[in-house]
């Protein structure tokens, strides 16, 4: 009997988990949680549970933790009781290479919480990685050497908030595939990342790929597509 898509859906009182997109895509469905009720929230997490692959919950408020906390063994990305205005949970993740195939290179330690997202999605799905903090461009020297650190990883994620300048260095430095992400850091014109996402989307170094404002998420994401997490 061939299997229907509705039996890898879980429909609950508030939506539907969609079981199967580890197996269709390679990447397992996250949990949202910003905006959701508590009552929400539970069951979403506990349909994730059901299965046996990685389970991320995504921009949760550390202030809900006694909601969730006896459910599974979590990762928090930054720790909670940092206070991080959110962070990224993992439970189940896949074992970890010996190799960092992908280097998260953050301009500034502001940067940080949507930097960490980026790596617990990567932890989830078993991608080794190497975080660089306050590595930006006002200080070149430190990009520089930031580069020569990381440079046998596959992928780059540059997160960089002001003009966002630190993507196209990284990109015009390095052969392999750069995401940048702008971030929501800066002052006045920085206008919460919007300067730094249209500087990185007109860079003129070949083939750079800009996600959204603070979606270290996305870019994660974007990079497990690169490297073909779907086929191991």
């Amino acid at each position: 009997m061939h299997e229907k898509p509705t039996d890898r859906l879980r429909r609950g009182n508030f939506g539907w988990f969609d079981a199967g997109r580890r197996a269709r895509i390679g990447i397992p469905e996250a949990i949202f949680a910003t905006g959701k009720s508590d009552a929400a929230l539970v069951e979403m997490v506990e349909f994730a549970l059901e299965g046996d692959g990685p389970v991320l919950v995504t921009r949760f408020d550390p202030g809900r933790w006694t909601l969730i906390a006896d459910h599974a063994d979590w990762l928090a990305y930054p720790p909670i009781g940092e206070g991080s205005p959110y962070v990224t949970l993992v439970a189940r993740p896949l074992g970890l290479g010996e190799r960092a195939e992908v280097a998260i290179l953050a301009a500034g330690s502001s940067d940080r919480v949507m930097a960490l997202e980026a790596q617990a999605v990567l932890t989830a799905l078993g991608v080794n990685s190497r975080l660089i903090l306050d590595c930006g461009v006002s200080a070149i020297e430190r990009t520089m050497l930031a580069l020569d650190e990381t440079s046998d990883a596959a992928v780059f994620i540059v997160l960089a908030g002001f003009e966002g300048a630190l993507a196209t260095v990284v990109a015009a430095s390095v052969s392999k595939p750069v995401i940048g992400v702008p971030t929501s850091v800066g002052y006045g014109v920085a206008r919460g990342g919007e300067t730094a996402m249209a500087s990185m989307l007109a860079s003129c170094a070949q083939g750079l790929m800009v996600m959204g404002i603070d979606n270290g998420f996305g870019a994660a994401c974007a990079a497990l597509r690169i490297l073909g997490t779907g086929s191991r």
